[in-house]
């Protein structure tokens, strides 16, 4: 299983709340319908962060997205579902880094 992260920063004039409600609301709705996506999670920045790291955090979230090979994962973000939820993030997100990575699974999850 491999999986790209994303690490996500809203575009300068849009609050918070409105880069949470957009992506939750509107962006997913394309996102969850790349092909042979095999898992989806979104992770939004809430109010309580570490002390000394600045009022705002680096990143307003992260999504994690799950394929059976990187070939696969190619495939769907170029796809054309993939070309249109891409621009819809870009009309949010002023950054959207991509890691690549294979999971490896310490404790697993809820």
């Amino acid at each position: 299983m491999v999986k790209v992260i994303a690490l996500l920063k809203r575009k300068p004039g849009i609050s918070r709340e409105e880069f949470a409600r957009r992506w939750r609301e509107d962006h997913i709705r394309l996102s969850s319908q790349l092909p042979d996506l095999r898992g989806y999670r979104i992770n939004i920045a809430g109010d309580y962060q570490p002390a000394g790291m600045g009022a705002e955090p680096l990143y307003d979230g992260t999504a994690e997205l799950w394929w059976d090979s990187f070939e696969a994962m190619d495939a769907a973000f170029a796809s054309e579902i993939g070309r249109v939820a891409g621009a819809d993030a870009d009309d949010f997100c002023e950054l959207r880094i991509h890691i690549y990575a294979e999971e490896h699974i310490v404790v697993p999850g809820p």
